[in-house]
């Protein structure tokens, strides 16, 4: 009897356990969650994350998501292509930081003309993600070759000094052809050495964010470049007065990468507040542009539109859509580069309560829905062009960009909850989106 009772009870604590772990959130490498990218590899190539190496400010160097263990086996089981959100953009690569660089070459352009060459200090790194990519069995997206921001001013000078005048034109695209020969060549070299000559760089955002916000009515046919291109900040257009760095920058991206490595536009706010905005027809036009110089003495070469997708709840898919179709329609692809859906919008999100069982927490989880159907509705086919990647731009809740004190400014101060997963201490849990997504996928 005593025995017999003490069966009972124990039969009891097991219960009682099981239904603890059943109801217990499941970190992200549980065999119970299904993998994000074997759910959706029959619908595209790739599916990735953006991943950050390193923090910023006077904890730069800190190591950070990549380097983790339980990260890279996270990022292996759900994806299999990444993007790195900082450490291969010219700032970095340069790795300059406000200094006049050392000058150590020379180099002679296509264009005739010999210019000396600084050390690019950044590139030992792209080495060391390079080795962990290897490591994972990790494709990646390169981001980025030329962008007005996150360039160090130095590059644009004479002698790389600040003090000094803008460089002309010519001077401009020997260092433009320069520096994209060194970066991609570097690249290649390396996968030559310790990958067998295959690639895990499969891709290049050549150009981003080259239009403006402000793009007016009509400016896809204006003639006045300031109407549809980027004017302020950038001393790309400070030097060149239009779109000339663009066309070249493609044209070199194609000379020295290899002819398999696709090379892409990315921009962003083709739609605003659920309608197509006029920025829509800049992206276009740079489109149609680098599609028109295809056959000059040195041709330009687009393969992909990268649309950065920063959307919210209340952008719909079926808008993003449309934007999604009218690049497909000039004969090229599309990538989903920066994935994430905010949650400002009608909504107050700064209380735990919103986060984890509010109106605007299913709101999310039916907009990743939503946008994930209408993605697998658009990929890409043997027969028609369409997305083939899909990159969700972050891993976890907590690190969101969004949340960055320069994005809160204007976000109106709210906590944004825009992803897959959020972070327990080492764990990341998959949220109410993150099985939408999945969801979406069996439909």
């Amino acid at each position: 009897m005593k025995f017999k009772f003490l069966y009972l009870i124990m039969l009891l604590i097991i219960f009682s356990m099981a239904n603890v772990f059943a109801d217990s959130p499941k970190d992200w490498l549980d065999d119970e969650v299904p993998s994000l990218y074997k759910t959706y590899e029959k619908y595209f190539d790739y599916v990735g994350f953006g991943v950050e190496y390193g923090n910023f400010g006077s904890n730069w160097g800190t190591k950070k998501e990549l380097n983790f263990s339980e990260v890279q086996k996270g990022l292996v089981k759900h994806a299999n292509t990444i993007t790195m959100g900082n450490e291969f953009k010219p700032q970095f690569i340069m790795a300059w930081w406000g200094k006049k660089p050392e000058v150590s070459g020379t180099f002679k352009a296509s264009n005739g003309i010999t210019i000396k060459t600084p050390v690019l200090k950044g590139l030992s790194r792209l080495d060391e993600i390079l080795s962990i990519c290897k490591a994972n069995s990790l494709m990646m997206r390169g981001h980025v070759l030329v962008w007005h921001s996150q360039t160090e001013d130095a590059f644009f000078y004479e002698d790389y000094d600040t003090t000094k005048n803008l460089v002309g034109k010519d001077e401009m695209n020997a260092r433009l052809e320069w520096y994209i020969k060194t970066v991609l060549e570097h690249v290649a070299l390396w996968e030559k050495k310790n990958n067998g000559g295959k690639h895990i760089i499969w891709a290049w955002d050549v150009v981003n964010e080259a239009t403006s916000d402000n793009s007016q009515p009509g400016a896809y046919k204006s003639s006045y470049p300031e109407h549809w291109l980027r004017t302020a900040g950038t001393k790309w257009f400070d030097i060149y007065d239009s779109e000339e760095f663009i066309i070249n920058a493609f044209a070199f991206a194609n000379k020295y990468a290899p002819k398999d490595v696709k090379l892409c536009y990315n921009d962003y706010g083709g739609i605003y507040e659920n309608r197509m905005s006029d920025k829509h027809e800049s992206m276009l036009r740079v489109v149609d542009l680098l599609l028109k110089h295809k056959s000059d003495p040195l041709p330009t070469r687009i393969d992909v539109m990268g649309l950065q997708a920063h959307c919210n709840v209340k952008n719909g898919a079926v808008i993003f859509e449309k934007e999604i179709k009218d690049f497909i329609l000039r004969g090229i692809d599309v990538h989903i580069t920066e994935l994430d859906i905010g949650t400002w919008n009608g909504y107050n999100p700064n209380t735990d309560a919103v986060k984890i069982t509010g109106k605007q927490y299913k709101t999310l989880s039916a907009a990743y829905k939503d946008f994930f159907a209408m993605f697998i509705r658009n990929r890409k086919t043997e027969d028609r062009h369409g997305i083939e990647c899909v990159t969700i731009w972050g891993l976890n809740d907590e690190a969101t960009w969004l949340n960055s004190p320069s994005q809160r400014v204007w976000l109106g101060n709210c906590d944004q909850y825009p992803l897959l997963f959020t972070k327990k201490g080492k764990s990341y849990i998959p949220k109410k989106a993150f099985y939408a997504v999945i969801e979406a996928a069996e439909e």
